[in-house]
């Protein structure tokens, strides 16, 4: 194997890459080598086919001549060994050849030459070829990165696809109740649907339903959707009225998005005890209501979700009589826009039209998809797709009244306790307490709320009224680990002192309240005035009277400020 020749050209001018130079003449080899050295490359010579696989292996080549006729393994076998090695990486190779056959030339080719070089070597070809084969390399190699970074961003995009899919099934769906009565059909544009589908009892036993179409798709989708799910089991929960509802999630989303982005909805609430269904329409297709006596089509009349900040209460919301055998088809956009081959679509007359002529189907959904999939014959489609289908029996015969949620008519009960000295606990554990009594039955829905308010009033009567520690060893850069572990030793010295703790219910006419007394046997202190969340939170104490203050309708102190009294309210 020869070695390289002392690359004096080459010290002035810029570096070119590397050359591969592969000739059975010694005399070529040193020819070609010394003209590219003049021009800016650093040369590797090879004699045989097996010679310059060796070299290509071991160094990053950038250009290759390659001679045709060589003792061994020729240049056409050569070549196609080098492209395969180089595999994704373009590397122009030169063949250098007296041939003048088009026969031959063709062999090159297809062996996978890039250009030709014909014998004895001209100069001012041999420096226009290196150019112009510089130029297809640099271009190639600027398409793979491209090629690359979009790699690179589908792969980032299927894990944000994988996440949202992810986030949906174990945060979303799985909170959903009836799911044998509601139909749902959904066809994702991408790895999965970002339409939102919720449902819920309403503590009376009616059913709640929500369909949501946000702009954007993927994880863009999933993030609208955690709020919005959060908000509508916890209000659904509570009891919450349906524009009470719309207008929490209204403001959240308007808070949340950036102005291009919302989300389109139907909200479908179905009484329990009467034939009775509440809807509204924000933005979304005509919601279609199938009977025996034919289809009633329900408009959007509201606005979509997260546009404006307040939204208007404008008769959007229709309180609509129904019938045991009626079926509610919600649709979103994706579906009346779904396109065929010639980029028609299926449209909202189409959808209406096939449900004109059903006569008494046991599920609508199956036949929808059924069209659906005639339409788009197997075309992939630009939106995600989603029908669902609520039947108007769907309370009566899935969920009797929820007796567990009722709350009391009338009466109520008052709860007293007091602790004193070595027996003053760490925490009251006023759930472990009531339910043996059965005080809570009726009342679940707020038992975590009312065991949140006692637990944060009774930790501050122990250790700033029993204990006398003070807020402010909080502030310092170790204060909390200096804070409780001063309350551990106190309580674990024996403190004198009492805690007393009273919780009164009472039943409204609509709802009901807890009331509930703390009071500590302490020198007492001079309450702070009410600070806003935002700045409760950046401080390092007073946090849980914050929350506190947010749970209930009041907060007054009492006394020289060993006495508390906080009232919970729901309506």
């Amino acid at each position: 194997m020869l070695q390289d020749m002392p690359d004096t050209g080459a010290q002035q001018q810029a570096d070119r890459g590397i050359a591969l130079v592969v000739d059975d003449e010694g005399a070529n080899r040193r020819l070609l080598q010394a003209l590219l050295q003049r021009q800016g490359f650093r040369t590797l010579c090879a004699s045989t086919g097996e010679q310059a696989l060796e070299l290509f292996a071991a160094e990053s080549v950038d250009l290759v001549f390659m001679d045709v006729m060589m003792p061994g393994m020729d240049g056409y076998e050569t070549t196609r060994r080098i492209k395969a090695m180089a595999g994704e990486r373009f590397v122009p190779v030169i063949f250098l050849t007296a041939l003048k056959d088009s026969e031959s030339l063709a062999r090159c080719t297809e062996a996978g030459g890039d250009d030709f070089l014909s014998k004895p070597f001209d100069f001012a070809i041999l420096d226009a070829r290196v150019r112009a084969m510089e130029r297809i390399r640099d271009l190639h190699r600027r398409l793979a990165a491209q090629h690359q970074v979009l790699a690179e961003a589908r792969e980032r995009d299927h894990v944000e696809q994988q996440l949202a899919e992810r986030i949906f099934h174990r945060v979303v769906a799985a909170r959903n109740v009836a799911t044998d009565e509601i139909g749902i059909l959904q066809r994702a544009a991408a790895t999965f649907c970002g339409d939102l589908v919720l449902s819920a009892y309403l503590p009376d036993g009616g059913l709640r339903v929500l369909v949501g179409d946000f702009t954007g798709h993927g994880l863009a989708a999933a993030i609208g959707a955690l709020p919005v799910t959060e908000i509508f089991h916890a209000m659904t929960w509570d009891g919450a009225d349906d524009l009470e509802l719309l207008t929490e999630i209204n403001r959240r989303l308007y808070d949340l998005l950036p102005a291009d982005r919302f989300m389109a909805a139907c909200l479908a609430t179905l009484s329990a005890r009467h034939n009775v269904l509440r809807f509204w329409n924000g933005g979304m297709p005509p919601a279609l209501l199938w009977g025996p006596q034919g289809v009633r089509s329900l408009p959007s009349r509201g606005l979509p979700l997260g546009i404006v900040p307040d939204l208007p209460r404008d008769g959007a919301l229709e309180q609509i009589s129904v019938l045991a055998e009626e079926r509610l088809l919600m649709l979103s956009d994706g579906l009346t826009e779904a396109e065929d081959g010639a980029g028609a679509m299926l449209g909202e007359g189409a959808v209406l039209d096939w449900l004109r002529h059903i006569d008494d189907p046991q599920r609508l959904l199956p036949d929808l998809a059924r069209l659906l999939e005639a339409h788009c014959d197997g075309i992939p489609q630009r939106d995600d797709i989603t029908a669902v289908e609520l039947p108007m029996n769907a309370c009566t015969d899935a969920c009797p009244v929820r007796r567990d949620l009722e709350w009391p008519a009338e009466g109520g009960w008052r709860w007293f306790m007091e602790w004193s000295g070595r027996h003053l606990p760490a925490s009251p554990g006023l759930l472990d307490a009531l339910r043996p009594l059965g005080l809570l039955e009726g009342l679940e829905a707020h038992q975590a709320a009312l065991e949140g308010i006692v637990n944060e009033l009774y930790a501050n009567a122990l250790e700033h009224g029993v204990l006398e520690l003070p807020s402010a060893m909080k502030s310092l850069p170790d204060g909390f680990e200096l804070y409780y572990a001063e309350r551990a030793r106190r309580l674990e010295k024996g403190v004198r002192g009492r805690i007393c703790v009273e919780v009164r219910y009472e039943a409204l006419d609509a709802g009901g309240r807890f009331i509930v007394r703390v009071g500590d046997s302490g020198q007492g202190f001079e309450p702070e005035p009410p600070v806003p969340p935002e700045e409760a939170l950046l401080r390092p104490w007073g946090r849980g009277v914050s929350l506190v203050r947010e749970w209930c309708e009041s907060v007054q102190y009492l006394g020289n400020g060993n006495q508390v009294e906080a009232v919970y309210r729901w309506s």
